[in-house]
């Protein structure tokens, strides 16, 4: 997306603009991962985000899958990484993507 808004695209296409189309339940899973998220970019590790929701971390040459906020605070602490005394707190609800949405 970056790249998208930096590149200058020559007319007729200087104008189209390019959106992340998230769900609402993809946008909280995310900045429910803030804590998470902000320890590892403290620490310069590598994450991206996965599909269905879930943090994948590049840590000790392996992929970790982080599908919760309380796994992801886990992992860190088994790798012995501290979040700061502002992010330690847990939102006070979590959603659950459901795996039985379908498309008919």
């Amino acid at each position: 997306m970056k790249a998208s808004r930096a590149s200058g695209l020559p007319d007729p296409y200087s104008r189209i603009k390019l959106f992340a189309d998230l769900s609402a339940a993809t946008l909280q899973f995310r900045k429910n991962l803030t804590p998470v998220t902000t320890t590892l970019r403290d620490h310069n590790i590598a994450y991206r985000w996965g599909y269905p929701a879930k943090l994948l971390i590049h840590y000790r040459d392996a992929l970790h899958a982080i599908p919760t906020l309380e796994l992801g605070i886990a992992k860190l602490q088994s790798w012995g990484l501290q979040m700061p005394e502002v992010h330690r707190h847990l939102p006070s609800k979590v959603p659950r993507l459901s795996p039985e949405w379908t498309v008919n």
